[in-house]
Parts: structure tokens; sequence; C-alpha cells
């Protein structure tokens, strides 16, 4: 094959590195065509290629590459291929073997330490907005729940897009003052070394990450992902969360409780992520009573995990949240109760409300002003539950 294609992840400041890269390509015979996408370079086979990497050094921003110095570079045996990222990148002509673009090593690092001393400035500030929106995204409302964050594709980027960002460019502004003073102290520009390409290729996946969270802000509420959605207000002559409907999918209803079928409203949420699948299910129940009409809250949370450990962890994660005020109904204040029959189960507000798993299932279920640790009620849970 005369065509290959290569990796190729450099940002300007390590410039160095794509420079290494060129000249292994090229020892092997193979010259730098073209790179696609910012990060996919072509090569082709080529008689003695030869490659050189310089920093692009404008007056300006809207100002292009000086036509001098291009001109120069022609004129001693240099065709510029691409500008990338602050870089030009150049192939020697053909059949030429042109001298190094740049040979007074001091002089090329006062013009590289003049245009990337800001580097470290504009890194750090990258660094601090990044964790400023990851500290806000970490002060929850009153109903936050991280499991089902999982069970959302978006969500699940939101929190992979953070779980490689805040690293990355911490790890990218260290390594940057490292490699500046390690270049003062030589007064040249040096290789920055193997942990700089790694960088520059994890933050290579940024761009797509960011395209994917932008396709699933557009496609969420569109039903991507998104496996039911019922509801129904009273009075309205028109609604979606029949009894029969919500039935069809395995949550506690009032009328699964013999509590019948009036009420002022029910809805019914659920979507799906490769980590698990989430269902929600709130229902205002009303009975006749002796002189006025008895509500009874219900609610139901159903995680389908892809897992037992992520299972486990999702019952560990509901515990804690619900405890802590993040929960529509108040603090729940959770009590072990191992003999209902389940993997794991907590019960409170005298059996009112039921923490539970089974093998990879995790829910809450709750109903208040009813012991759903009495028998007939525990079975009702079971079988629709986990049925």
């Amino acid at each position: 094959m005369n065509t290959k294609f290569g990796f190729f992840p450099y940002e300007a400041m390590n410039y160095k590195s794509a420079q290494a890269q060129l000249d292994r390509r090229a020892a092997q015979g193979w010259e730098l065509r073209h790179i696609y996408l910012g990060c996919i370079a072509r090569f082709r086979r080529a008689d003695r290629p030869s490659h050189f990497v310089d920093l692009d050094i404008r007056g300006h921003m809207d100002e292009g590459t000086d036509p001098d110095y291009l001109q120069l570079c022609s004129d001693a045996g240099w065709e510029l291929v691409q500008t990338l990222r602050g870089m030009l990148l150049f192939r020697a002509s053909a059949g030429q073997s042109p001298a190094p673009i740049q040979t007074d090593g001091e002089l090329e690092w006062e013009r590289f330490w003049e245009k990337y001393r800001p580097r470290l400035l504009s890194t750090l500030i990258t660094l601090i907005s990044i964790g400023v929106i990851a500290f806000v995204l970490a002060m929850p409302p009153r109903q936050w729940n991280v499991p089902a964050m999982l069970a959302a594709n978006l969500g699940l980027l939101y929190l992979l897009y953070f779980a490689l960002a805040i690293p990355c460019t911490l790890a990218q502004w260290l390594h940057s003052k490292w490699y500046l003073a390690k270049c003062r102290r030589t007064n040249r520009v040096e290789d920055p070394g193997p942990l700089a390409t790694a960088l520059d290729a994890l933050n290579r996946l940024h761009t797509p990450l960011l395209c994917l969270i932008l396709f699933f802000t557009v496609a969420q509420p569109l039903g991507l992902g998104r496996t039911v959605d019922l509801e129904w207000y009273s009075p309205n002559e028109t609604y979606t969360a029949t009894v029969e409907a919500c039935r069809a999918w395995p949550v506690v209803t009032a009328n699964d409780l013999g509590l019948g079928d009036g009420g002022y409203s029910r809805h019914l949420d659920g979507h799906s992520s490769p980590l698990m699948e989430f269902l929600e299910y709130q229902e205002l129940a009303q009975t006749a009573g002796p002189e006025e009409p008895v509500y009874y809250r219900l609610t139901t949370e159903r995680y389908d995990c892809a897992t037992e450990l992520l299972a486990r962890w999702t019952l560990a994660q509901r515990h804690k949240e619900t405890q802590n005020g993040y929960f529509l109904w108040g603090d729940l204040d959770w009590e072990s109760a191992p003999g209902l029959g389940f993997d794991e189960s907590y019960t409170c507000r005298e059996g009112a409300y039921l923490l539970l798993r089974q093998g990879r299932v995790a829910a809450l279920v709750g109903c208040d002003g009813m012991d759903l640790t009495r028998p007939q009620a525990l079975e009702t849970v079971r079988a629709r539950v986990l049925g």
C-alpha cells in the first residue's frame, strides 16, 4: 500500500513531539500529505522524505503567516503542507534534502517562550472555569438523583466529560509548568516527552464528546432514550396515564394496593442508557373517608442495572440522597429490614417507604399512610416491581 493513516493529536506547545513523530514516519519511508479533522494524518510512500515543524508566529490574530517567511522556506526546499493549531507543517520538496529551518536553539526558545508564556494563565483559567461549573452541578436541587442521571445518555455524557476534562486540564497545566521550566533551564525547546502526547490525545476527545452532548441535548426533548412518558392531572378530560397504561409497567399504583382508581394526578417517566433502565412513577390517590376524602402519595423508583455491582451502588446512593433531603417528600430516615425477603432492604415512616434490591434491580417504593411491610402489601410490591 502506498497510503497510510495515523493519529496526529499534537498541540502547538508540543510541536517537538509532532516533529519526532514525523521523523519516525520519514525513517520508515512515509511522507506527510494532509491532516484531516485536525488529527488524522495521511502519509504516502516517498523516497528519502523529510519534515520540519515550526511555530506559526503572527503579528496579529487576523494576519496570515508571513509570506516572506514562507517564500524563504520554499526557496530553501521546504514545501508547506498545512497550518494546524499554530504549527506550520513542512515537507521537503521532491528530490531535495534541505537544511532544518531553525538552527539557532536559543532564538527558537525565545520565540517559543514569547508565544506560549500566556498559556499557563489561559490553561489555569480554563481549569478554574471547569471546576466552577462542576461545583455548581454538584450543588443539587432538592430532587437530585445521581443514579437517574446515569440512566440518561445526556447525563452520562456530562459526567464523562467532566471526569475527563478536569484531571486532563489539571495535568496539562502542571505539565506545562514543568515543561517550560525545563526549557528555560537549557535555553532551548526540548522534546516534551510521551506524557504530553498522551494529554494531547485525551484533549482531542473533548470535541467528539461535546458534539455528542449537543446531539443528545437536542434529541432528548424529542424522545431519544425515553422509554415512557405518561401524564394525567385532574380535572383534565384527556390524558395518557390511565390506570391500564401505568399498570403495564413494573410500578406500584393505587389500584395495585386496593386504593381504587380515583386520584388527582399520575405521572410515569422512563429512560434508559447502556448502564441502566430507570422508571419513576408518582400518583396522588384519593379514597372516601368517614367524613372527608383520604389522600395517598405513591412513589416508585425502579432501576434495572446492567450489573449487580451497579445495583448495589444505586441502592447505597439513593439511601444517602434520600436521607439528606434529596427527595420530593422530605428526608427518609432508613432503618435496615433484613427479614423482608430481598437481597437488601430498608424501611422508614412505619413501613410506608421501602428501599430494596433484588439482584440487578434496585427500587424505592412508597405510599404515605400505608404499611408496605404487611404481607399482602409486600407481596404486591414484590410481584409488581420484581415480577
